[in-house]
């Protein structure tokens, strides 16, 4: 991806869950304050960030939803190419081969793939291999800032603090392409 082909925008796709139960990780707290963390229930709302960003620009084209499947996964598709299309390129996602994001695996996938024909590309990574996906470094950047710990009781403001950190990668495209390792990012990559 160090070249992208001329003519072609070229996202990198993954998904993420948001839930009221936070995942735990270790926090810094003053000694003697330890920091509480509460267990919502057993079945808390979940929702899901379907989210791709343009590996040169840094743009974050994202939807959410109330299940990781195909119809987000095209929705998303979609707004990419919606978004594309403007700029009069082609598009290639590179995602990872979630049964739900092949044509062989969904019927929604194969009918996107047929009805934009060569205008949109779906690349596929190894399986097993979130090392070789850049969302990835997006989205533990992510969770650093909305989901670990997080002390929310309503999903709804929970979603406010996903959608208040996606506006500030809006205003900061440089820093999401250095978090992404995009070599379009100048200067050092990907956050250490």
């Amino acid at each position: 991806m160090q070249h992208p082909p001329r003519g072609a925008d070229v996202y990198v796709q993954d998904e993420a869950e948001l839930s009221l139960f936070p995942t735990l990780t270790r926090m810094w707290m003053l000694r003697g304050q330890q920091r509480k963390i509460r267990a919502p229930g057993v079945r808390p709302p979940k929702r899901h960030e379907c989210a791709a960003t343009d590996w040169r620009t840094g743009a974050i084209v994202r939807v959410r939803s109330e299940k990781r499947d195909a119809k987000a996964f095209c929705r998303m598709v979609e707004k990419c190419m919606a978004r594309s299309a403007g700029r009069k390129r082609r598009v290639i996602i590179v995602t990872d081969g979630a049964k739900f994001h092949t044509p062989e695996g969904s019927k929604k996938v194969r009918q996107l793939l047929e009805h934009y024909g060569r205008r949109l590309k779906l690349h596929y990574l190894p399986g097993y291999s979130p090392e070789c996906m850049p969302m990835e470094w997006l989205w533990e950047d992510w969770r650093d800032q909305v989901t670990h710990n997080h002390d929310r009781t309503e999903i709804k403001r929970l979603e406010r603090d996903s959608d208040n950190y996606f506006a500030r990668c809006a205003r900061n495209p440089r820093k999401v392409l250095r978090t992404i390792g995009s070599p379009f990012a100048g200067g050092q990559n990907r956050k250490t």
